[in-house]
């Protein structure tokens, strides 16, 4: 059987500018047409994220956005898997060389979207590129610089997936990160748009056609929590500060539940 990823052409990617020569880019298929969404997390994904990726991806579908993500296990692979099933083009985006596809164990995966239709591989190396940790992170860049808009389905504080998330967000380019895990509590503390669990896929179309947030009311038995939240310190109240006060702490654990505050920082809360 033919490799598919054995000589394949090297072309310019269009996109954002890259810092990165062109020369160095080998794409086996093709660029998914524009607009595309960045679909990323972690790969210990969580039952509770991986099941909203399909949806997600069938969003795209019916808004006619392209996805991309980064060839990972996990949420990665989720979203990869997804695209395929709903016929959405898609680009995956390794880190190393067309010798060399990562992870190998997704090799099938990869020669799968190497043939669908309007889709493609993209490796960020060229051949015979022993691996090194900040070729992840240069990876998480092409993403950016490849797409429209940027999702963070999970994330823990210290991971790729937040890294990517802050890339996207200096860069300007519109993200959006789903509630549920700490990386992505930073994230919209940061400035991106929270993705709620419960109503991931109209939250995810909201922010596509690019539909101003609705803002969650407080109910009024939390009116007390609000009011410290607002009048505490910029980075955020701190849950020692409630110690002495239950009621207050189960106050601040039902807000978060209802989607009404973010962990800025371990411990520290602020209104969403």
């Amino acid at each position: 059987m033919d490799d598919p990823f054995d000589g394949v052409q090297i072309r310019i990617v269009q996109g954002r500018p890259l810092g990165v020569p062109a020369d160095r880019v080998h794409l086996a298929g093709c660029v998914p047409p524009r607009p595309r969404l960045a679909v990323v997390g972690s790969r210990a994904a969580l039952r509770s994220c991986a099941a909203r990726v399909p949806g997600l991806v069938a969003v795209c579908r019916r808004l006619g956005w392209s996805v991309v993500s980064g060839g990972a296990r996990g949420i990665d692979q989720r979203a990869h898997e997804a695209a395929l099933a709903c016929q959405v083009p898609q680009l995956a985006v390794l880190p190393l060389g067309p010798d060399r596809p990562y992870p190998a164990d997704l090799r099938p995966l990869f020669e799968r979207i190497a043939q669908a239709r309007d889709s493609g591989v993209l490796f960020a190396r060229p051949p015979g590129t022993a691996p090194a940790r900040w070729m992840f992170v240069e990876r998480n860049r092409w993403i950016v610089a490849l797409c429209d808009a940027v999702l963070v389905v999970q994330a823990d504080r210290r991971s790729g997936s937040v890294r990517t998330g802050r890339i996207s967000l200096k860069a300007k380019v519109p993200t959006a990160a789903m509630a549920g895990t700490a990386g992505c509590a930073e994230l919209v503390a940061a400035g991106a748009r929270r993705i709620d669990l419960d109503r991931a896929a109209r939250d995810l179309e909201d922010f596509l056609r690019g539909k101003t947030p609705r803002a969650a009311p407080w109910p009024a038995h939390l009116a007390a929590l609000e009011g410290a939240l607002r009048e505490g310190p910029p980075r955020g109240l701190a849950v020692e500060d409630l110690a002495g006060e239950p009621a207050a702490v189960c106050a601040l654990a039902e807000a978060e539940a209802l989607g009404l505050v973010v962990e800025v920082a371990p411990g520290r809360y602020r209104p969403a």
